[in-house]
């Protein structure tokens, strides 16, 4: 059997992008590093500080104050943190919806004689005059046996 150029070339590539991946898989493995920037203050090599319970700041240069409380007699990290909102009870929060009396929310009921709109009286209670209930009570369609239809 004899193979010509192209298979040979195809066959090549692969072998070679499969020598490739081996290559690659064997690097050490690699840690996170920081890049330092200029303009950082922390670039000099000082540790960045985490904050992770508690409220605080920073300035330009680094330095970092946390906001600490006093409870049960010792200092802790404050971890309320104060937002203010610019509404008061005199200026609220404005909501508004786009419907009014002349323009009502768009509503609709679906039903058909196939499937009517389902309807529960739960009680009566008299006022001035009596105005009669009016229903049409359907007969239910007759079987051979009584209890669950066959399917």
């Amino acid at each position: 059997m004899t193979t010509d150029r192209y298979t040979k070339a195809v066959l090549t590539v692969i072998a070679g992008c499969l020598v490739w991946i081996c290559v690659m898989g064997t690097a050490g493995p690699l840690s996170a590093q920081q890049v330092p920037t200029p303009d950082s203050a922390l670039a000099a090599g000082r540790v960045q500080p985490v904050v992770i319970v508690g409220t605080g700041s920073m300035d330009a240069q680094g330095k970092i104050a946390v906001t600490f409380v006093r409870r049960n007699n010792a200092q802790v990290t404050d971890p309320t943190l104060a937002v203010r909102l610019p509404y008061t009870p005199e200026a609220p929060l404005p909501v508004h919806l786009p419907y009014t009396t002349a323009s009502p929310l768009p509503a609709q009921l679906l039903y058909s004689a196939g499937t009517p709109l389902p309807v529960e009286i739960t009680g009566i209670k008299k006022t001035r005059e009596w105005e009669p209930i009016r229903t049409q009570v359907e007969d239910a369609p007759l079987r051979r046996t009584p209890g669950l239809a066959k399917r």
